[in-house]
């Protein structure tokens, strides 16, 4: 398919949503208790000392702030939310962002979505910054699967909006998972940036994601402590993957019969590459949660989490890799104060399950030995799809595994991911209308195991962000932040400072009776 063609499809589909979100809105009119239209206008601009935006500038913003230093970007999005009844409504979206410099285009659809709620039930289709992470959206540094840090993925998802309470468990035990299917858009970029080197990247790739969510305890309601445990997987699978070196392109295979296989972590059928078919269907990744809170007598709340990583079988089992986590301890006020937010994280992945991968190269004389040869899980890296979880070249995990959007040599693939860690993220009210957030994070990395860095690299990272809320004109803000690296763990020494102005508010909100 040519590039014409594809834009043509994409723009076919576009419409096609568009006009079903149409004919939704004209059909339930007639039985609307509430509708409201509402808008956001955001603007930014930088400057860097640097060759790119201070590290802490980057990310936890969806991919909208350019990698390259000194820039501006301007989105404008249209909300609509809809009643229908008390089970009953649906939201949709659009969002027209553009930047400069830019990564592949200067102007993009950032988000494009329907959503239809019933009762505790929604059914999502598109793209939408949808942040599902048990993580703190703003202080954490990153939960290790699914992160605010790149654009959204288009995809379908069926999810629950919040913990459903089993029955018969005296209000102890609640249930909260999602599904989804989605499509990577990166393609074209990815070709722009592998293919002048001759490196292998990936066209038209499709995603995989579920989580399920266990909670004990209702601090919210009844109890004073809770305990969630959860799970989440992750998949890359089908598209073409294209070897410019050898001039070859191999077509994965995207049936529902390979659908499965990817959706139950089970090995490639006859028709997917040999790698799928030694070990397990397109690139698995997945992660643990155990998180604890604690209801304070004011209502302030502390929690401690771990979230245990893994990039394949082996890494599954905690024991086999039990040095690489997450740990997490948050603070919440339960109200707007000096200090209202405060998280501080250790993170270390250096272990991965042993530092060498040979259990494909024993025979069974070996099999008393093999299974100690699982090691070198090479976190983020997969021998098919190079880019990982990226899109646009930027991670939708934690960004401590430095982007592939960094990377000057043409590959797609995670340089450094054997990393240690710690992380703080302190937020509170100067005044009433003065916010201030800090992030700091100070770390080391060693490259990966099988090309490890010559020397440690090592470094410091911070940014603080001071957000005034305008009292004579609702709903504006206006953001300042400066940011710091050093070391060549965040890649460079840089200072940057940079604006952020937005104004969101309500174009036409009706209420009627039934």
């Amino acid at each position: 398919m040519n590039n014409f063609t594809h834009s043509k499809s994409i723009k076919t589909r576009l419409t096609q949503l568009l006009l079903l979100c149409a004919g939704l809105l004209l059909f339930v009119d007639g039985y609307t208790q509430q509708r409201e239209t509402g808008y956001k206008i955001e603007t930014f601009g930088s400057f860097s000392t640097g060759e790119h935006t201070p590290f802490w500038m980057v990310y936890h913003n969806w991919g909208m702030v350019p990698l390259d230093a000194n820039n501006a970007y301007l989105k404008g999005a249209v909300f609509h939310d809809q009643t229908i009844n008390h089970d009953w409504s649906f939201r949709l979206g659009l969002d027209l962002a553009g930047s400069y410099p830019y990564a592949y285009k200067p102007v993009w659809i950032q988000q494009l979505y329907g959503e239809l709620n019933w009762k505790n039930w929604r059914l999502k289709i598109g793209s939408k910054e949808d942040y599902t992470s048990q993580l703190n959206e703003q202080l954490s540094s990153g939960d290790f699967n699914l992160s605010n840090n790149a654009r959204p993925l288009p995809e379908l998802k069926i999810s629950m909006t919040d913990y459903w309470l089993v029955p018969y468990t005296k209000g102890n035990f609640y249930f909260k998972g999602d599904f989804a299917v989605g499509k990577y858009l990166d393609g074209e970029w990815q070709k722009s940036m592998a293919q002048p080197t001759n490196q292998k990247y990936v066209m038209d790739c499709l995603s995989h994601h579920k989580s399920v969510y266990f909670r004990f305890g209702n601090i919210e309601d009844r109890n004073n402590m809770q305990f969630t445990v959860g799970f989440n997987h992750y998949a890359q699978w089908g598209g073409s993957i294209y070897h410019p070196k050898s001039g070859t392109m191999e077509q994965q295979p995207q049936g529902w019969d390979d659908f499965f296989r990817v959706m139950i972590a089970k090995e490639g059928g006859a028709n997917a590459s040999g790698t799928d078919q030694a070990y397990v269907s397109g690139s698995q990744t997945g992660s643990y949660l155990f998180k604890f809170d604690y209801k304070l007598k004011n209502t302030n709340k502390l929690s401690l989490y771990v979230q245990h990583f893994f990039d394949d079988g082996s890494g599954m089992h905690p024991l086999q890799s039990y040095p690489d986590n997450l740990i997490g301890f948050e603070f919440q006020h339960n109200k707007r104060s000096l200090l209202s937010g405060l998280v501080f994280e250790y993170v270390h992945t250096t272990q991965q399950t042993g530092p060498i991968h040979f259990n494909m190269e024993m025979n069974d004389a070996h099999a008393g030995i093999r299974q100690l040869g699982n090691g070198n899980d090479d976190y983020y890296n997969n021998f098919e799809y190079i880019q990982g979880p990226s899109h646009f070249g930027r991670t939708m995990g934690t960004p401590l595994f430095l982007s592939p959007e960094y990377n000057t040599d043409g590959r797609l693939n995670f340089k450094s991911n054997r990393i240690i860690a710690y992380h703080l993220g302190v937020e509170g009210y100067l005044s009433p209308n003065l916010a201030v957030r800090v992030l700091a994070t100070t770390g080391q990395s060693w490259g990966r195991y099988y090309v490890p860095f010559v020397e440690v690299k090592d470094g410091f990272a911070s940014n603080l962000d001071l957000i005034y809320t305008v009292p004579t004109i609702e709903n504006l803000d206006i953001k300042l932040s400066a940011g710091y690296n050093t070391g060549d763990f965040f890649d460079e020494k840089a200072f940057g400072m940079g604006i952020t102005i937005t104004k969101q508010g309500i174009l036409k909100k009706l209420g009627r009776q039934q």
